[in-house]
């Protein structure tokens, strides 16, 4: 084909590729029949050394017995005709040579060889005993010659090559032969599809057979009509791109690398407040309010970027800029698209407005929260405090007076007592998760401290440790309460969602003040919806309402890390402490 170089030719690479992998196999199943051909001898070999040494071995006995070695020899000598045979020697019981035939082998007997494969020196050396009436009466030596089995190894070596290349032969014959007559067609379809990428939507090519080939023409011949009608739909498509761009609600603009406007839509003249064609030629910076970045007209967008338009009479509002490019014969084109988003920023702004109100309400209504559990925890111990004092009271005088004259008087005051002391302990609990007393006495740590000695008490099958570190006495009130309850939750959802074993509290104050709470529980799975309790939302408004940072981190069967990041100084919260 013209303009094809010969190795990239589809002719040329078909019948190297079938003669290659013809060679490939035809060596592999001469390899393969070589090792067989070669082990069939060596076993023919071996087979014949082990029966003529059966053979020898079971006869020569009884002339040795009778001292008989004329009959012996001519016995030996019919053997050593065989055409194989190098040598045979038969030996006393003292290992001195009786008889020998052939060319034996000067000095000491040569050691036996396990098979004719492993024999290094051209000769299969093999040896039996000489037994007759289970009495030892000499040795068998006896050596064949490897020369015949070689040599019936390379003549099968040769008849197996030489069929082998015959088939090759024959294999490239009819390959190029095949191939002649495919590449011819496709040759065809090649020339034509150069024609095609020219623009000649006229071309056709014969289909011929009813094969591969000629199906592949005939969806070519279709292809090559779709092309044409495609052309002409596209030129039409253009054409009612054009009314669309005309009738679009967003401003439109086309422009070159000179940024200068050359095409706008009516929608474009409407939202800058020009006539007709009055933008064509100026510079598309005309359209934004201020200097933008020397790229920014020609810096294609994946996505839209906010800036700020000037109209004609010098009124700025916000818009989206959308900027595309294509390549036309080498030249660039650009097109941006403009919408108005007057509207949508008003609604981000009323939207944000609401957000910061919704804040300050949950901001506030923690520390209404706040106060509340102070104060109620204030008036239980005021006032049912002092109601369970009196009871106790009371109850133990009733006793005292009662003592041995009115035992059922006696036993009824204990159980009053009892009860008024069990009373007292849940009331004393509700006031320290209501407010904890000892965080206003004694400071954060030791609060801390309370409530996990608490919760490790309510859930003893879960190890719970914390570790402080730094100057943690004056944090202030609104830091001592929000970490507090923040360790508060961490550690309700723990028991209840993580199926822990473990869990280590870290609160320490260097600059900053940071605590982290991680468990080794089963943690949360990726892409599953949280639950929409409050827990982790009430964390989340206490941090930010201390202008510090919030992170969960999670693997899943590995457990969970709460992270807490507040500033190291805050400004006195002084509305906390009003009574309500």
């Amino acid at each position: 084909m013209n303009g094809v170089r010969p190795w990239r030719s589809l002719r040329v690479r078909l019948i190297a590729s079938v003669v290659l992998v013809e060679v490939i196999m035809l060596s592999l199943l001469v390899w393969h029949n070589l090792g067989v051909i070669r082990e069939a001898h060596a076993d023919r070999l071996h087979d014949t050394a082990t029966s003529m040494l059966q053979q020898i071995t079971a006869t020569a006995g009884s002339y040795l017995v009778e001292v008989d070695y004329a009959s012996l020899e001519e016995y030996l000598r019919n053997i050593a005709r065989h055409p194989e045979l190098a040598y045979l020697v038969v030996t006393d019981r003292n290992g001195h040579t009786a008889l020998s035939q052939g060319n034996p082998p000067a000095g000491p007997a040569p050691t036996p060889d396990a098979h004719p494969l492993a024999a290094d020196d051209g000769r299969y050396d093999v040896q039996a005993d000489i037994v007759f009436g289970d009495r030892p009466m000499g040795r068998v030596l006896m050596g064949l010659s490897l020369a015949q089995m070689e040599q019936a190894i390379a003549d099968a070596r040769d008849r197996s090559i030489a069929i082998a290349g015959a088939e090759i032969v024959l294999s490239i014959l009819v390959t190029v032969l095949i191939g002649v007559h495919l590449t011819r067609r496709l040759g065809r379809l090649a020339r034509a599809a150069q024609q095609v990428g020219a623009g000649d939507y006229d071309t056709e090519v014969p289909t011929g057979p009813a094969d591969e080939v000629g199906m592949t023409a005939a969806a070519f011949n279709r292809m090559v009509k779709e092309v044409s009608q495609r052309t002409r739909r596209l030129q039409e498509a253009l054409a009612r791109e054009r009314v669309i761009e005309e009738t679009a609600i967003d401003g439109m603009i086309t422009y070159g690398e000179d940024t200068r406007i050359r095409s706008s839509n009516p929608a474009m003249c409407e939202l800058f407040g020009f006539d007709g064609q009055a933008l064509s030629g100026q510079p598309a910076s005309l359209l934004l309010d201020g200097e933008p970045d020397p790229g920014f007209w020609t810096r294609p967008t994946g996505r839209r970027r906010e800036a700020r338009g000037r109209r004609r009479d010098g009124s700025v509002f916000p818009l989206e800029v959308y900027v595309g490019r294509v390549e036309i014969h080498g030249e660039p084109l650009y097109a941006a698209t403009l919408h108005d988003i007057t509207e949508r920023k008003q609604a981000e702004t009323e939207c944000k407005t609401l957000l910061e109100g919704n804040r300050f309400l949950i901001h506030k209504s923690l520390a209404v929260q706040e106060e509340e559990r102070r104060h109620l925890a204030r008036e239980l111990h005021d006032e049912l405090g002092q109601c369970m004092t009196a009871i106790q009271a009371d109850a133990e005088l009733i006793r005292e007076t009662a003592g041995r004259d009115n035992p059922r008087i006696a036993a009824s005051a204990g159980a009053i007592l009892d009860i008024s002391s069990r009373m007292y302990d849940a009331v004393h609990a509700m006031m320290r998760r209501l407010r904890p007393t000892v965080l206003d006495d004694l400071g954060l740590v030791a609060a801390l401290e309370e409530a996990i000695g608490d919760w490790r008490a309510r859930h003893p099958g879960i190890a719970c440790e914390l570790v402080t570190h730094g100057p943690l006495d004056d944090l202030g009130e609104s830091v001592n309460i929000s970490l507090y309850r923040i360790v508060q939750e961490c550690l309700t959802n723990v028991a209840r969602h993580a199926q822990a074993d473990r869990v280590h509290i870290e609160l320490m104050a260097d600059g900053e003040i940071r605590l982290e709470v991680r468990d080794n529980g089963r943690g949360l799975e990726p892409g599953r919806p949280r639950r929409r309790g409050l827990g982790l939302l009430g964390i989340r408004e206490r941090v930010e309402a201390l202008g510090g940072r919030l992170e969960i981190d999670s693997t899943p069967g590995e457990g969970t890390c709460v992270k807490v990041s507040l500033p190291g100084k805050h400004p006195p919260q002084t509305g906390g402490r009003e009574r309500p």
